[in-house]
């Protein structure tokens, strides 16, 4: 090769890597919206909607995909996590993530998806962290039908498949039903390719004699049919209780869907049973049996547990009568003990308080400070500091205060003591004080009639 074409390939290369780097230099994040769906669809079929947001290089932090709110659709989103992609688009390598969403019409009409913004952050050429931002692009899904008509919006769009089971059984020789016995129908509804939400409760009757009660349904839209086909799937718990003797028929359980291939309302249902139910049996059924049996006294054991639980009664209630009798009469002298110790406190505390007024009266300083201590100790069981600190009465605590300087102070023989201020104080702290009821001489002629 001459050195003109050696140098002519040197050129071309570098061109190329030029481009290359200039391409990977002007990459952007992208966004790609795909309707996974051949349009128009119809009211209340499941489609899919892709959306994959691609970042240059790769991602540092996931994207966060937000929820959309479409009005007269429901939109969701799986829990399954994004699925991870790697292209190239315009010689620039691109890492993706994409992300599904669950999209059925509720009505006929045109639905734009809301044109909402994903944030995230990826590595540039220079290894150093960036922030982007894609906006999902203006994207339209029609659905046959006229605008606001909800012509098959409620129904499924699949082939439902319904299926029952009871906790007992309802035919052949192991069925046995008596009147009040309970029977419980288990139907679940799996709709392939279809979210539990969408399959419609189904319309649960009884004949006359029987009554039925309904359970929270169970819903998941992780339920497979023994196809392995994904859907999702509703179990309703319903529950008849036979009230008499005869044969019933529980009706069939039918559930309605679309077909989308006949455009015609469809029909699934679980059958129909019969169940014969007989009357109750007797007690006298269950008597013992033996050679030493006897039976039970009355009707069908009737008045046998009318005695039993007369019996029961008396064995509970007359415990609790004798018991009452026995401490009604403690429990009142110890109520009038109580009544005699606290009124003989009082009048007690009541004399020492004399004294001390007196004794302030007289503006005795020392027998006042004296009489101030056992009246204190006597009415309310504390130190005279101890409780003029908690009455919180601030011209208590100065006249006490008083008191003390002149007997303990400096100088305090030569200065004389007025005891008028505490005098005034000190009657609005006494405890009340409540005589003690004299006894009856003589017992009552009769006990309390209705103790």
């Amino acid at each position: 090769m001459t050195r003109a074409g050696r140098g002519l390939g040197i050129w071309c290369t570098g061109l190329a890597l030029w481009q290359a780097s200039a391409l990977a230099l002007a990459a952007d994040p992208l966004v790609r919206v795909e309707v996974a769906a051949q349009q128009p669809v119809l009211p209340g079929q499941q489609i899919r909607i892709e959306v994959t947001v691609l970042a240059p290089n790769f991602f540092l932090s996931a994207p966060v995909f937000p929820t959309l709110q479409v009005p007269g659709a429901i939109v969701t989103m799986p829990d399954d996590r994004g699925q991870n992609t790697v292209e190239t688009i315009n010689g620039a390598s691109y890492a993706g993530i994409r992300k599904t969403y669950l999209f059925a019409a509720e009505q006929g009409g045109d639905f734009q998806l809301p044109q909402v913004s994903i944030a995230f952050t990826y590595s540039g050429d220079d290894g150093k962290p960036r922030q982007g931002s894609v906006t999902l692009p203006a994207t339209t899904i029609r659905a046959a039908g006229a605008a606001g008509a909800p012509a098959a919006a409620t129904l499924p769009v699949a082939r439902l498949i319904v299926t029952q089971h009871f906790d007992r059984p309802v035919s052949g020789p192991q069925a046995h039903f008596h009147a009040g016995d309970a029977l419980v129908r288990t139907v679940t509804t799996f709709a392939p390719q279809t979210q539990a939400m969408m399959i419609r409760p189904p319309k649960v009757e009884a004949p006359s004699g029987v009554r039925v009660f309904a359970g929270d349904p169970q819903l998941s839209d992780a339920a497979q049919d023994s196809a392995g086909n994904a859907g999702g799937s509703r179990t309703d718990r319903i529950t008849y209780v036979f009230e008499h003797a005869g044969t019933y028929t529980l009706p069939a359980i039918k559930v309605e869907w679309f077909d989308p291939v006949t455009r015609k309302p469809g029909e699934s249902e679980a059958p129909e049973v019969k169940v014969d139910v007989a009357s109750a049996p007797g007690l006298a059924g269950l008597s013992p049996t033996g050679p030493h049996a006897a039976p039970l006294p009355g009707e069908r054991g009737a008045a046998w547990r009318r005695w039993l639980w007369a019996a029961g009664g008396v064995l509970v209630l007359l415990p609790a009568w004798l018991l009452q009798r026995w401490a009604r009469p403690r429990v009142a002298r110890l109520r009038r003990a109580l009544a005699a110790r606290r009124s003989a406190r009082a009048a007690g505390s009541e004399a020492r308080l004399a004294v001390l007024l007196q004794a302030c009266r007289d503006n005795d300083a020392v027998a006042a400070y004296r009489a101030l201590g056992v009246w204190s100790h006597t009415a309310w069981g504390k130190a005279q500091s101890e409780w003029v600190a908690g009455t919180g009465n601030a011209a208590l605590a100065a006249a006490v205060g008083e008191l003390e300087r002149r007997l303990f102070g400096a100088g305090a023989s030569a200065r004389p003591w007025s005891g008028g201020e505490l005098a005034r104080l000190l009657p609005e702290y006494a405890p009340a004080h409540r005589p003690v009821r004299a006894r009856r001489a003589t017992p009552a002629a009769l006990p309390p009639l209705n103790p």
